[in-house]
């Protein structure tokens, strides 16, 4: 799949993706200044809504200048202006659903470790997205990783940042290289914190239990949809702390992130986790989810951003 071939949103302005460059001597290349996103669009499944329906846009945008503020660096737009350049770069791409990228990163011109950070750049990339987990309807095995989750103190776990992503790409690197589809990192304490691009969760006598932000994890906008999802549908559920036995004891283990969207695991270090099949709380969920995506959802409308809505309201 080449994301190379499309047009770019690159400083206020839509470029040809073959036009969409920046000096190899960019410090946030060398020294990974900058923050990002991946954000889904989705074709609509409801009359009322033209489509494509970009999932929790206004989240990701505000979850990316927030990224961006903690790592010092200032957005030089508004998220109104962010949001319309997604949805401007969605309808452009032509795809009835796709994957978006914002990122935010520095100006190239000086080079150091501690970066100018008033010297800051945006960039939007659309592709079409063909599934993070493409044979993951039945199941996926999982590994708990050798890696350890990045600490407070280290990289910021909350920040969605580009050089923070190394630490999990690692521990997913280990776990596909042998045989699995992704990895679970623990924190520094031993507990469970979360998968390399997701949210966990455990289903442990009923109840949906997933790690507090606390425990070192990303406050995943996915895993917000699963909290309210399973509220709504009468799922109990519960945000502490999860030791690895929890996992290994549970009826069924969720992974939740925007690029996998909801994905039940059904082998954990080698071992069927409940009865080795996706679940019915997971079956349930990810029905949801699916409404909730394509616009199917009353009570969760305001998830999905129309794009065709957003570029008439501000039409001359």
């Amino acid at each position: 799949m080449d994301v190379t071939s499309g047009p770019v949103w690159i400083d206020g302005e839509v470029v040809a993706g073959a036009d969409a460059m920046v000096h190899v001597l960019n410090p946030s290349l060398h020294y990974g200044w900058g923050a990002y996103e991946g954000i889904r669009f989705y074709p609509s499944r409801t009359p009322e809504l033209t489509g494509p329906l970009v999932f929790r846009l206004r989240e990701h945008i505000r979850r990316l200048v927030n990224s961006s503020r903690a790592l010092g660096m200032r957005v030089p737009y508004t998220e109104e202006e962010l949001i319309r350049a997604c949805t401007d770069m969605a309808l452009r791409s032509g795809l009835s659903s796709g994957y978006l990228r914002p990122l935010v990163f520095l100006r190239e011109g000086a080079m150091s470790v501690a970066g100018q950070l008033d010297q800051v750049r945006v960039a939007i990339g659309c592709w079409a997205w063909s599934g993070y987990l493409p044979d993951a309807d039945q199941g996926i095995r999982v590994r708990t990783s050798g890696w350890v989750r990045s600490g407070p103190a280290q990289l910021p776990p909350s920040v969605k940042s580009t050089g923070g992503y190394i630490n999990p790409s690692l521990a997913r690197l280990e776990a596909v290289r042998g045989g699995d589809h992704e990895a679970i990192l623990l924190n520094q304490a031993g507990r469970v914190a979360e998968a390399s691009a997701a949210n966990v969760f455990a289903l442990l006598d009923g109840v949906l239990v997933t790690p507090p932000v606390s425990e070192g994890i990303l406050p995943g906008i996915t895993r917000d949809a699963v909290l309210t999802m399973a509220a709504d549908v009468g799922v109990p559920t519960e945000e502490r702390p999860l030791a690895p036995a929890d996992l290994r004891m549970a009826d069924e283990v969720l992974l939740a992130g925007t690029a996998m969207e909801l994905v039940a695991v059904t082998t954990l270090d080698g071992l069927p986790v409940g009865g080795g099949s996706a679940g019915p709380v997971f079956t349930t969920l990810r029905a949801e989810f699916d409404k909730a995506i394509t616009g199917q959802l009353p009570a969760r409308r305001d998830w999905v951003t129309d794009v065709t809505s957003v570029l008439d309201a501000v039409s001359p």
